[in-house]
């Protein structure tokens, strides 16, 4: 087998790559990112690329005969240069998907996002693959994640000769992990319970996240599909688990303090007021097509995953009982 994984320096692609290398029936692994690995990486060769770049790509994928297209490159932190992030989440997945189309790449998979879906009142829960992706309109990474889901979906509707397959993970969390929705959590003076609502979230390890990628590369699936770790936590909890303030405010209150710090370029402001949505309303999806399809087993829960990326990040888990043992500590 010879991949073509955009964003492969990334922290879920090194590990994938590094997965994906240590099969003997891996041939090659193309990496296309805008950086090298920050180590090494079996069976990989190193292109400095953009995604937006359909040409380069295309011969990328033809030259080396590539069977299987993985696309990661996306931008998770945000930027305050929306115009920017749609052109490289959007047009880029639409570049790529274009790339693979004329080299006649048979198996691809993109990452999309259960963010695509919304977080909306009337979201059912838990929200199973065949909900539309709604995205959210003041929050363009979600926004764009809907948008480029939609993309995917249509390759797929011109190409049911090939293999689509959509991996619509929740937060992924883990000791490698760093991004701003794991900053949050050490750099958050209080943690905001939106209108009296306890709503809940989900998390999947990094390791149960490339555990499913590989599973359906190998199956070969078709469709979309949710990546989740079993249970859920409450904002609120995770909040007092990791010492931070929790205070009772108004959605509207919220807002207008995320909208003053984001505008001011505050240190702490990593992310628009359009994500307070996902605080808000209801985005829990169901795993369970996933488990059906590839008897997929996350190894980590929700309150598991992060329970171990608070210790990795040195942050002492309040009101918890001690890991187990063998479990990593700080």
């Amino acid at each position: 087998m010879k991949y073509l994984i955009t964003g492969g320096s990334g922290y879920i692609g090194t590990r994938l790559t590094e997965e994906l290398g240590s099969r003997e029936e891996t041939e090659l692994i193309v990496d296309i990112d805008v950086r090298p690995p920050v180590r090494p990486l079996p069976k990989t060769t190193f292109v400095k690329g953009d995604v937006r770049d359909s040409e380069s790509i295309r011969r990328q994928l033809a030259d080396n005969e590539i069977d299987c297209l993985i696309h990661l490159a996306f931008i998770l932190n945000p930027i305050r240069d929306e115009g920017q992030m749609y052109d490289i989440d959007v047009n880029g997945c639409a570049a790529v998907l274009d790339a693979a189309s004329q080299a006649g790449t048979e198996q691809v998979m993109v990452t999309s996002s259960s963010t695509a879906y919304g977080a909306f009142p009337d979201n059912p829960v838990p929200i199973a693959e065949d909900w539309p992706v709604r995205g959210a309109p003041e929050f363009a990474y979600a926004r764009d994640k809907a948008d480029a889901d939609r993309v995917c979906q249509l390759w797929a509707a011109k190409h049911p000769d090939r293999t689509m397959t959509i991996v619509r993970p929740c937060i992924v969390f883990g000791p490698s992990v760093d991004n701003y929705l794991v900053r949050s959590w050490e750099n958050a003076p209080f943690f905001p319970v939106l209108d009296g609502v306890e709503q809940e979230f989900q998390l999947v390890h990094e390791d149960d996240l490339v555990d499913a990628l590989v599973g359906l590369l190998d199956k070969k699936a078709e469709g979309a599909f949710n990546v989740a770790g079993d249970g859920t936590m409450t904002w609120s909890e995770a909040a007092r688990r990791a010492g931070v303030k929790v205070r009772s405010m108004s959605f509207k209150t919220a807002r207008r303090i995320s909208a003053a710090t984001w505008t001011l370029r505050l240190p702490r402001a990593e992310a628009p007021p359009g994500n307070l949505r996902f605080l808000r309303y209801s985005w829990v999806v169901s795993n369970e097509k996933l488990k059906a399809e590839i008897g997929w087993e996350p190894r980590h829960t929700t309150e598991e995953t992060f329970a171990e990326t608070l210790r990795a990040r040195g942050i002492k888990e309040q009101g918890a009982a001690a890991p187990p043992a063998g479990a990593p500590v700080a």
